[in-house]
């Protein structure tokens, strides 16, 4: 299968990645014509998210020239058409993420595996591929996407890619499930009636085919099952708080390729945490993978924990997943340009709306950029949201000390630099202890003008750690200590040495301390703010976008942060705030009257999609 191939070629690249992590944190691409420093951005004056419901209507809206980017994948269904527009691009990038159905494993007798595998057999995996996908998806087994070099997708011997019902069948009856009482249906193995729901997300035709499958697979084995369209939020917060539900379709987006979230999204401590463990997973073998995972080293160890952990996942069927797609991106060519096709988002990401610019010369700078968003922001609150399109939003509204390029490689943001040291490299670093030094950026303020220091970054990270169910704290359980040790040296310090120690605290956004320890400020998940409130108090971000209007069910508008630290002068807008000019932005001014090089960056954490 050529998706093989593909996986080899990923997979020696983004090893080959993975080393140059190490030694190029920042890697320079040249962009002739913008005024700007190394990190230049955003070039646009606003950005525009507005709700749209459904492919059609998206797809309606970018031939109208209603949107300039639809803002999530686009159904295959609709690529003639849009590639007779003369203004309108299609890219595509092989998804990092997948769609999937979560099973309740803590619902009889859902919680047979027997069941659970029946169903895999069951459903034809390639059918979907096919035909709900128009051969722009591939099959796929494993929780870990097949372009992760961690995945174990196409190394085990046999897989549930075809449909093979007998097989369920008799996975059933040796599980006890039996046709007791002469009806059109199996009955549980204490020999009572059950039927089965299969919930997906109306907004999405996709999701509602797939769900359609999902219900025909278990039928075919002589199970009662319905498959229904509903709201998708609402069957999220089921899960989130570990609520009733049978079988529900979601799907998820990685914006990196560490896998330590193998040891918290699927361990048995967590089958009843909040915002964790969607399918309420227990597995004592799956667990004591989890140590080697969490605090192996080297590659190789956490590598071979990765593996078993899957091999074990992928029998046990707690989830299944139904694809890894293609991710078909379409956007109009005619008045913008400087779209970045990521390597996890696609063109629909955060890098698009940093570079993108106007294409007339000598006017790049500024215009109003406009996406489709299908589904309206949940809340501005990141910590309680899963949802990508709340994240959307929200993701170009905070900032962390190191975030990603492009293609996935490490760039430092909030941070210059950085050390990693252990008890070997320094004997003042307690024996099994892991210590990074942070020495941050000084020019970079917070929207109200404050600054933002290494007190934000130690404040954040002891403040995710401590607040009960927040899910940023959830792999921070190691955490021995995160202090100023200068109003911009940052020291952080883990009690065990792992290979993931510094993404875990590099990657995640940073809050501002002055805000969250005000004494009227509400606990972090009752956090809701508005905005656009002018006595909204509480909302203070770093961003490089800041909300300027919001409207419930029809749109976001944020406009271009005239004091973010990597920015550069637009005309026609106003500093809102008493904040001095920082001097990397009069750098930026002067740079880009003789030309500079811009560097192409991407942040981001899992992500909960309905495709």
């Amino acid at each position: 299968m050529a998706s093989t191939r593909v996986k080899r070629f990923v997979a020696l690249s983004l090893v080959t990645a993975f080393m140059l992590m190490a030694v190029s944190p920042a890697l320079v691409v040249a962009q002739d014509g913008l005024p700007g420093h190394a990190k230049s951005g955003p070039y646009i004056d606003k950005l525009v998210f507005n709700v749209i419901t459904g492919d059609d209507a998206q797809v309606l809206a970018l031939k109208n020239d209603e949107i300039d980017l639809i803002g999530d994948m686009v159904d295959p269904g609709f690529l003639p058409e849009l590639e007779e527009d003369d203004n309108i691009e299609v890219a595509n990038v092989l998804r990092n993420g997948y769609g999937y159905v979560t099973i309740n494993c803590d619902k009889y007798p859902l919680n047979y595996t027997a069941f659970r595998r029946a169903l895999a057999f069951a459903l034809d995996k390639n059918a979907i591929s096919d035909q709900v996908w128009d051969s722009l998806s591939v099959p796929q087994d494993s929780c870990v996407p097949q372009v992760n070099p961690f995945s174990i997708e196409g190394d085990l011997p046999y897989t549930y890619y075809a449909a093979n019902v007998q097989k369920g069948k008799n996975l059933l009856a040796q599980a006890g499930f039996a046709n007791v009482d002469d009806d059109d249906f199996l009955e549980a193995p204490n020999g009572e009636d059950f039927d089965i729901l299969v919930e997906c997300a109306q907004s999405s035709e996709i999701a509602v085919e797939v769900g359609q499958k999902v219900a025909e697979a278990l039928q075919a084995l002589d199970i009662d099952a319905t498959s229904i369209a509903t709201d998708f939020y609402e069957y999220l917060n089921r899960l989130y708080f570990h609520l009733d539900y049978d079988i529900v379709f979601l799907g998820s987006s990685f914006s990196t390729f560490d896998v330590d979230w193998l040891a918290y999204e699927y361990w048995s401590d967590y089958a009843d945490e909040p915002y964790w463990n969607f399918p309420n997973f227990r597995n004592d073998s799956y667990d004591d993978w989890r140590d080697e995972l969490l605090y192996g080293t080297t590659f190789e160890e956490v590598y071979e924990a990765a593996i078993e952990m899957q091999k074990i996942w992928v029998f046990e069927c707690p989830m299944i997943i139904c694809y890894e797609n293609v991710l078909l991106s379409a956007y109009r060519t005619d008045k913008f340009e400087g779209f970045v096709n990521d390597v996890s988002d696609g063109v629909p990401g955060w890098w698009t709306n940093y570079k993108v610019h106007r294409k007339a010369a000598g006017q790049e700078i500024g215009g109003t950029f406009r996406w489709s968003n299908p589904l309206d922001i949940d809340t501005f609150n990141f910590m309680t949201s899963s949802s990508a399109y709340a994240a959307n939003i929200n993701n170009q509204l905070w900032d962390s000390l190191i975030t990603q390029d492009s293609q996935g490689n490490d760039v430092n943001w909030l941070c210059e630099d950085f050390t990693t040291e252990t008890h070997d490299d320094n004997p003042a670093v307690p024996d099994g202890h892991t210590r990074f030094t942070f020495n941050m950026i000084q020019n970079a303020t917070w929207t109200d003008g404050t600054p933002i220091t290494a007190e934000d970054v130690a404040y954040s990270l002891n403040f995710f750690k401590t607040s009960a169910g927040n899910p940023y704290g959830a792999d921070l359980t190691d955490l021995a200590a995160a202090y100023a040790q200068t109003p911009y040296t940052l020291v952080v310090e883990f009690d065990t040495e792992s290979y993931w120690h510094l993404h875990t605290v590099s990657y995640k956004p940073i809050l501002p301390k002055h805000i969250f320890t005000d004494p009227s400020f509400p606990t972090w998940n009752e956090w809701d703010p508005d905005p656009t409130d002018p006595d909204e108090e509480f909302f203070v971000t770093s961003g490089p976008f800041t909300v300027s209007e919001s409207v419930d069910g029809e749109f976001t508008e944020l406009e271009y942060n005239p004091n973010y630290f990597y920015g550069i002068e637009h005309p026609d807008v106003t500093d809102t705030t008493d904040a001095p000019v920082a001097p990397d932005v009069l750098m930026a001014v002067v740079a880009g009257a003789v030309g500079a090089a811009v560097v192409i960056l991407v942040g981001g954490y899992v992500l909960m999609r309905q495709k």
